[in-house]
């Protein structure tokens, strides 16, 4: 009876909250129902992930220097395996750092190309590349992408998310309630694999996953500061790198870092649910939940997930990738094992071990103990036997080898060689020819990660464009300051992002290195590929030939050209502005001819003439000018000749 009374009283409690939704059979869902759901997925996606999990923390563990440790596959848990004397010589923290370091050289200069040949989408292209560039440059771009080649080389893998912040921006006006309204603004951060939990880690890409689950440890300040929602915190189990206890070389203690379990305090659980579109839900599901408070539930606003993965290698069928460290840490422990025994040799013989005949020392005790230091005077019973040094054998030549292998089998499993480590070469390596092509081996090798990280930075730019083409509204002014240092608006709307066609507009700089592209260059101008109908060699070509010897004072030596360079841009940026002044009295006619006319070749010169054609008119009679100015100047040098 009692039980009764509670159970209607709980359900009159449920009437009276209101119903979120029905799911696939049609029953009422609740505030508590969603809850339950988010929890009882994040726990069965845990158990999934949880080998995986263990890996990582194995895999900083070895990064950091704590080695001494393994898997428990039946406890499920990281075991302290250390033994007593038991050295650590860690390879796997400078690979690794080397890879970063290369990895760290690629540029993400993107171009968007045009949906048609038409003008017009010509000019729109030209919005979305130039919107593009300013993201990058306005943000902390460089700061994001550095954390996630270290997520990645650390996880095999690490995550980008994008939001569209309806607080950032400009102010534009003021609600019925006082509150400043905001134009919005597209907002991206880093997700480390601890925070991802997919639908099945056996689906390999974010597209084939129906559904993600991101869990994030914030203070009760930071979740304030994001949502305005004020939800007391409490502990929260997390990861973190905490200090341990851990084996240097010899006997000798060290402290390094251990990624393991900790508590947060005065935190609070936030659970985000990104559900794709399907049959079920046709604009898809955005849930929200901090602890036991549901903060949204509703369609999903962007047109897909909008999280974008980068792996260290890519694993078939798995999502998550491989690090590099994973197929490291085997080779590291029997590095640290042959290393430790030849340590042993050397502290034996450091040792001065002595054969003593029984009876002939009294102070036998002692010398067990200390050994025979350098001063130590002995007494003995010469009638008894004369102690004598214990005579070992010479280390085997196959451990120094095993050793060496060892080394060279690491830097194989990382993709780098002796070249890309310490900047030697292998031995017996020593022509030019045979350098460049251990290099270009070395580069190929580590440029597959570079591929997976500029695919992944492709992909998060055009994320970012259809966010913006969904989400921002009405027409936008963004300040843009050019590579010719003139300032300038562009106006654009959601309507002008009509293509998401992604370009690089270089290579991938490991598989064509600065050095090799150096070198061509160098080759071509000598070849004379380079020079005008007169056999001269351009000014500007001459300006990137001294910028590649990187002279330190080939700026000054072209100071004027570069001003004037700088002049013919200003000139032609202020042409969109509806400004075109007569050639100047001090202008370069050739620096100026050579700036205007490739600016006027370009296809948004064509598109702007059909916007301002009083402007490009004025322009081309600029133009036309210094061309008569340079006849001139040119018809008096020949009659001075003459």
């Amino acid at each position: 009876m009692i039980k009764k009374q509670i159970d209607a009283g709980q359900m009159q409690k449920k009437a009276e909250k209101r119903v979120l939704d029905r799911d696939a059979e049609g029953r009422q869902l609740y505030e508590e129902d969603i809850l339950a759901m988010l929890s009882e997925e994040l726990r069965r996606r845990g158990e999934e992930r949880h080998p995986l999990e263990l890996q990582w923390i194995l895999n900083a563990n070895f990064l950091s220097g704590y080695q001494t440790c393994a898997i428990n596959a039946v406890s499920g848990e990281i075991r302290d395996t250390e033994e007593e004397g038991i050295g650590v010589y860690n390879r796997i923290a400078p690979l690794v750092e080397t890879r970063m370091a290369h990895l760290k050289q690629l540029r993400y200069t993107m171009t968007v190309r045009p949906a048609t040949n038409e003008a017009e989408d010509e000019e729109r292209a030209r919005i979305a590349t130039r919107l593009l560039s300013h993201l990058v440059s306005s943000s902390d771009f460089e700061a994001k992408r550095n954390m996630l080649i270290s997520w990645s080389e650390l996880c095999g893998s690490a995550f980008v998310l994008s939001w569209w912040d309806k607080d950032g921006g400009r102010e534009i006006g003021t609600s019925e309630d006082g509150k400043a309204l905001h134009e919005g603004e597209l907002r991206y951060g880093l997700l480390t694999p601890y925070e991802v939990y997919p639908e099945s880690i056996y689906k390999q890409d974010i597209g084939d996953q129906r559904s993600l689950l991101i869990e994030q440890v914030l203070t009760s300040d930071e979740l304030f500061e994001l949502y305005g929602v004020r939800i007391p915190g409490e502990e929260v189990d997390t990861f973190a790198l905490t200090p341990a206890e851990g084996s240097a070389a010899g006997a000798y203690r060290s402290s390094s870092y251990a990624f393991s379990y900790r508590t947060a305090h005065n935190s609070v659980r936030l659970l985000t649910w990104f559900e794709r579109p399907n049959r079920q839900y046709p604009d898809g599901r955005l849930i929200i939940a901090a602890g036991d408070t549901l903060l949204f539930y509703g369609a999903l606003p962007y047109d897909d997930i909008p999280i974008v993965s980068v792996k260290c290698k890519d694993m078939p069928g798995q999502f998550f990738g491989r690090s590099v460290i994973t197929d490291l840490i085997p080779l590291q422990r029997a590095y640290n094992g042959v290393k430790n025994k030849i340590h042993d040799y050397i502290r034996t013989l450091a040792a001065n071990p002595l054969l003593v005949p029984e009876g002939s020392v009294e102070d036998l005790e002692s010398i067990e103990e200390c050994g025979v230091t350098a001063g130590t005077v002995l007494e003995y019973n010469p009638d008894r036997g004369v102690p004598t040094p214990l005579h070992l054998a010479d280390i085997s030549s196959e451990v120094r080898r095993e050793c060496d292998s060892l080394a060279a089998e690491m830097e194989y499993a990382a993709g780098v060689s002796q070249l890309m480590v310490i900047g030697s070469t292998p031995a017996g390596v020593t022509s030019g020819t045979a350098i460049e092509s251990l290099r270009q081996i070395d580069s190929t090798r580590i440029s597959l990660a570079g591929d997976n990280i500029r695919d992944a930075v492709k992909h998060l730019g055009e994320v970012w464009l259809r966010i913006y083409r969904r989400c921002a509204t009405g027409c936008r002014v963004l300040e843009i300051v050019g590579a010719n240092e003139t300032g300038g608006a562009l106006v654009w709307s959601a309507e002008d992002l009509n293509s998401f066609d992604i370009v690089y507009n270089a290579e991938n700089e490991l598989k064509y290195g600065e050095e090799a592209q150096k070198q061509q260059f160098f080759t071509a101008l000598q070849m004379g590929l380079f020079n005008d109908e007169n056999g001269r060699v351009p000014q500007s070509l001459r300006r990137r030939a001294l910028e590649l010897m990187r002279l330190g004072s080939y700026g000054e030596l072209l100071s004027e050209g570069e001003l004037h360079t700088q002049n013919a841009r200003r000139e032609n940026a202020m042409v969109a502005m509806g400004r075109v002044e007569a050639p100047g009295l001090y202008d370069d006619d050739s620096i100026h001819l050579e700036e205007h006319r490739r600016f006027a070749l370009q296809q948004s010169f064509a598109a702007l003439r059909g916007k301002m054609p009083e402007a490009c008119t004025a322009f081309d009679r600029h133009i036309a000018l210094h061309a008569e100015r340079l006849q001139e100047q040119i018809k008096k040098q020949n009659g001075k000749e003459k």
